[in-house]
């Protein structure tokens, strides 16, 4: 996650701790309860209701595994990601790397247990931030966005706009707009989804 982006001398994490700040000042708009934060090394949660609250929340780098499934366990719980509430949960997951217990063991096949079985998908919408470009990690992220319904995965802008260019022609317009809303509707609308996609992607197989 510290690794510069190409051309630039940003770090992973300084490009996915800005466009996380604009997600939250966005759903802070929309959404008065606030905008829930979840930290898989920190025991604190936070909910945020003004957008400067986020700075604070990201002056600490990250460290430690990737435990995504014990945090998706509890996530899953809430009642708005069961469906019992008038409203759904679209979920963001900033990730670097492939799923791990606590420990640091991997556990990938019980995170796409989680994901795939688990998750209520008409009522938890999934966008996955991806903060590498590791081959394993991507693909395996890139496989959930094809066959599971309500789920996305964003990369950073750079790569995003090659992606969408190789598929949609060289001349594509998309902006860093463009991309913030790719990030924060790509598991809403479907259409915004595929852009990043071959077009004759087939319809996800969640049933």
């Amino acid at each position: 996650m510290m690794d510069t982006v190409d051309g630039t001398s940003k770090t992973r994490w300084d490009e996915r701790r800005e466009i996380v700040k604009i997600i939250i000042a966005i759903g802070c708009i929309f959404d008065t309860n606030g905008v829930d934060v979840h930290f898989l090394n920190r025991r604190d949660n936070h909910t945020i209701k003004d957008p400067t609250q986020a700075d604070q929340l990201f002056t600490v780098y990250p460290s430690g595994y990737t435990p995504l499934v014990s945090a998706l366990k509890r996530i899953f719980q809430l009642s708005v990601a069961q469906g019992k509430s008038d409203k759904k949960l679209l979920l963001f997951i900033a990730t670097d790397g492939c799923p791990t217990d606590e420990e640091g063991v991997p556990n990938s096949v019980e995170f796409e247990d989680i994901m795939r079985n688990k998750r209520q998908w008409k009522y938890t919408h999934v966008s996955f931030l991806l903060c590498t470009d590791d081959p394993e990690c991507v693909d395996y992220l890139s496989r959930f966005d094809r066959t599971m319904m309500n789920v996305d995965v964003t990369d950073d802008f750079k790569t995003e706009r090659e992606k969408i260019r190789r598929y949609q022609g060289a001349n594509f317009s998309f902006s860093k707009g463009d991309y913030i809303v790719k990030a924060l509707v790509g598991a809403i609308d479907k259409e915004i989804d595929i852009i990043n996609e071959p077009t004759n992607r087939t319809n996800n197989s969640d049933s």
